[in-house]
C-alpha cells in the first residue's frame, strides 16, 4: 500500500522563498521607471528651452542676446513644473551662445536633483542632467 505524503505548508514556503526576489524585481522596475521618466523630463525642457531661444533674434552684435537667454529659461522652466505647479526651485538652468555666424549655437543645460521612490538601487544626492545645442536660426554677422 502507498503511503500519501501531506503537502499542506509547502505552498507557503515557496511563497516565502519567492517573495523577495519577486519583490525585489517589482522594487527594481518601479526605481529605474521613476529614473528614467525623470531623466526625459529633463531631456525635454532642454530641447524646449532651447529650441524656444534659437527662434528669438539675437540682433546685431549681439544686442538682443539677453532676450534668448531668458526665452530658453523661461521655457525650461515652465517644462520642469513640480507635481503641484509650482517652479522647481532646486533647478539649475543655464543657457550659452558661441561661435561666429554662419555656425551660431545655443547650448541650454538643465540639471536637478533626484529623489529615489525606494532607494534601494539608485542612491539619494544622485543628480540628473541634461543639455541640448541648436543652431540660432538668426545668423548675422558682425558689423565691420
Amino acid at each position: 500500500m502507498k503511503t500519501v505524503r501531506r503537502r499542506r505548508g509547502s505552498n507557503a514556503i515557496e511563497f516565502v522563498l519567492c517573495l523577495p526576489i519577486w519583490l525585489s524585481i517589482v522594487f527594481a522596475i518601479m526605481e529605474f521607471g521613476w529614473l528614467f521618466f525623470n531623466q526625459t523630463a529633463l531631456d525635454a525642457a532642454a530641447n524646449l528651452g532651447c529650441r524656444a531661444g534659437s527662434l528669438v533674434d539675437p540682433g546685431n552684435n549681439d544686442e538682443n542676446i539677453a532676450a534668448v537667454q531668458t526665452r530658453v529659461l523661461e521655457r525650461m522652466g515652465q517644462a520642469l513644473l513640480n507635481k503641484d505647479g509650482s517652479e522647481c526651485t532646486d533647478c539649475v538652468l543655464t543657457a550659452n551662445t558661441w561661435g561666429d555666424p554662419p555656425g551660431r549655437s545655443l547650448r541650454c543645460e538643465v540639471s536637478r536633483p533626484f529623489d529615489p521612490l525606494v532607494g534601494l538601487y539608485v542612491s539619494d544626492g544622485k543628480s540628473l542632467s541634461s543639455s541640448q545645442i541648436a543652431r540660432l536660426e538668426w545668423q548675422r554677422a558682425a558689423a565691420p
